[in-house]
């Protein structure tokens, strides 16, 4: 039995379908019911998926969850905002003992614990590359121009972008006529792009990255329709990533929207 461990977005859902698709046995442990519970059961009711909602800061009782539906493979996808740890949650024990084993709390070294705890119960770790490589897209320009402009932003912006994955602090750059307008932390993506927009204005370029020796077992970065939803025509250039280490939620529709914004589309 495998358990989806769901986050935030819509990879929940590509990966439900992804499993689907290969007729393996799954339920799906929803973390943030209020953001993508709803898409599940829509599309998941008739194929007798059970769905459960769980709190992300209750790692005992999800653990339990997991012993309890005999579950011997996970796969944890979707974004879980580090913002969180902010709140004042009431962590249960396990939840605490798996943050107290991470030397810092970047996000490498949080997954990397919670792996690690998972897997000392026996239960494998599923690599998101694995389920999800129909969502890698080959390398080339999927819309737009591209210009020997836009090209030059686009090597110095993931240049930048990977050498800042190196000491992880995030995965996104976004520059302007190759000067770093931006680049994310704990804000997140879209955080990032917002940020950009507010100081450089209009004709920038997001880049995204992966770190170097990217655990393929989590936080692969993603890029879909979402990304585009607040930006208005003129304010992004042009979008690149690296074609095997992102993964682009809802192709058709991305390319739809990056097409209604002007926006040039580049796997690298």
């Amino acid at each position: 039995m495998i358990a989806i461990i769901a986050g935030t977005g819509h990879l929940p859902l590509d990966a439900a379908k992804a499993l689907l698709e290969q007729k393996k046995i799954f339920i799906v442990i929803c973390l943030f019911p209020n953001d993508n519970k709803e898409i599940l059961e829509q599309t998941l009711s008739e194929k007798n998926i059970k769905i459960i909602s769980q709190e992300f800061y209750k790692a005992g009782t999800i653990l339990s969850l997991l012993q309890e539906n005999f579950v011997t493979e996970v796969l944890f996808i979707g974004k879980v905002d580090k913002s969180n740890l902010f709140r004042n949650l009431k962590l249960d024990w396990l939840c605490v003992k798996t943050l107290a084993k991470a030397a810092t709390k970047s996000d490498q070294t949080l997954m990397e614990a919670i792996i690690n705890t998972v897997q000392d119960y026996g239960i494998t770790v599923l690599k998101q590359s694995d389920i999800l490589k129909n969502l890698f897209v080959k390398p080339g320009v999927l819309c737009g121009k591209l210009t020997q402009e836009i090209e030059e932003d686009v090597n110095f912006g993931l240049n930048v972008a990977d050498k800042l994955s190196l000491i992880d602090i995030g995965q996104t750059v976004v520059v302007k006529n190759k000067m770093i307008i931006a680049v994310e932390a704990i804000e997140g993506t879209d955080n990032c792009i917002k940020k950009a927009i507010e100081f450089g204005h209009d004709n920038l370029i997001i880049c995204k990255t992966a770190h170097k020796d990217q655990n393929q077992k989590y936080d692969l970065p993603t890029l879909g329709p979402k990304t585009l939803e607040n930006i208005k025509a003129g304010q992004v250039k042009a979008i690149a990533w690296h074609s095997d280490k992102t993964f682009i939620s809802n192709f058709d529709q991305f390319v739809r929207l990056a097409k209604n914004l002007n926006i040039t589309l580049i796997s690298v």
